[in-house]
């Protein structure tokens, strides 16, 4: 017989370089990167638990080859209303049979969902901690441009500065631009202005932050939790609870191999390195967490582990990480 996990514990380092996985919102054509306040009042960056458990969830999704057969209708085109928008559940006649309907589905049963009639709830399996920079991330901001097709032979071949125009001037009729106000630019053998450049009317300027340095994360999932309907404290029968547990360890370990979030298209982050500790319970008992922003939380994650009865396994890299995953895989999740 296979051991049986209660809880499971994710915590590290990881290195994020060159990347802009989550922002504060954009002014104008400014992108604002996400800021956090440490309790010593300085400010990080940070990538938010919501940014963290939307992947894993995205990551959960693909990995499951029949949607069908493992998802609610309106989970298996990635609806965030979930359970709420599932008209089986909404025309359940009470709570505990809304969530026990609710919970055949594999996204709604581990992520969670909130039922607006009847009014229901149920936590998510998984659970994500802000992912925090320390000691220190290296935050720029770059200016990226966009032209449209036709710029391709509006390129400037020559360029002068305010003050240094010589006998050239604008050649937009009625340009009233002093040469002392602006530079001058030469476009297919005409010169123009800075206002009256052919360019300006075609081009859009964003700044865009860029991000490095190591964050500290923390997640939990609860194993035991799987399939269990909390309005009558029963396990729903027929789903295959192992399975679903795989599941979500596989998308973990999708989402530290490759962190999909804001801004991928063109600022994928470099992952150098995660190190850390995983630790599990066997039985029902809690799973401890100790913060990584904690210089010595790996000690002290060990020590406490074995006075509860806890395993706690380190790694110091992505490929050990990965290999103590799979090794979970092959256990069961608790079920009393």
């Amino acid at each position: 017989m296979s051991e049986k996990i209660y809880e499971i514990a994710i915590l590290g380092k990881v290195s994020w370089n060159f990347h802009s996985l989550n922002n504060e919102g954009t002014v104008g054509n400014v992108t604002e990167p996400r800021t956090i306040v440490l309790p010593d009042g300085s400010k990080t960056d940070g990538v938010s638990g919501e940014m963290l458990k939307h992947i894993h969830a995205y990551y959960l999704w693909q990995l499951i080859s029949n949607k069908t057969n493992s998802l609610c209708q309106i989970c298996r085109e990635f609806n965030p209303e979930k359970a709420n928008a599932n008209p089986k559940v909404r025309g359940a006649g009470s709570p505990d049979q809304a969530v026990a309907e609710a919970l055949k589905c594999s996204l709604c049963d581990l992520h969670g969902f909130l039922v607006e009639k009847p009014t229901v709830s149920r936590s998510s399996v998984i659970e994500f901690g802000w992912a925090v920079g320390l000691p220190q991330v290296y935050r720029d901001t770059h200016v990226h441009i966009r032209y449209s097709p036709q710029q391709a032979f509006l390129a400037v071949e020559e360029e002068r500065e305010p003050g240094e125009w010589g006998e050239e001037k604008c050649s937009q009729r009625d340009c009233r631009t002093s040469s002392e106000e602006s530079k001058l630019y030469k476009v297919k053998n005409k010169w123009y202005c800075e206002e009256h450049l052919p360019i300006r009317a075609v081009q859009m300027v964003y700044h865009r932050p860029t991000r490095s340095g190591i964050y500290g994360v923390v997640s939990v999932f609860q194993p035991w939790r799987i399939g269990f309907n909390d309005v009558n404290c029963q396990y729903v029968q027929g789903i295959n609870r192992t399975d679903r547990y795989k599941l979500a360890l596989e998308a973990y370990i999708a989402l530290f191999l490759r962190t999909e979030g804001a801004m991928t298209a063109t600022r994928l982050p470099h992952t150098e390195g995660f190190k850390g500790v995983v630790v599990y319970t066997t039985q029902n008992f809690p799973v401890p967490v100790i913060s990584p922003l904690k210089e010595t939380y790996i000690n002290e994650i060990k020590n406490i582990a074995n006075r509860v009865n806890a395993k706690a396994e380190e790694f110091d890299s992505l490929e050990k990480f990965v290999e103590i995953m799979k090794s979970l895989e092959g256990k069961e999740p608790w079920s009393g």
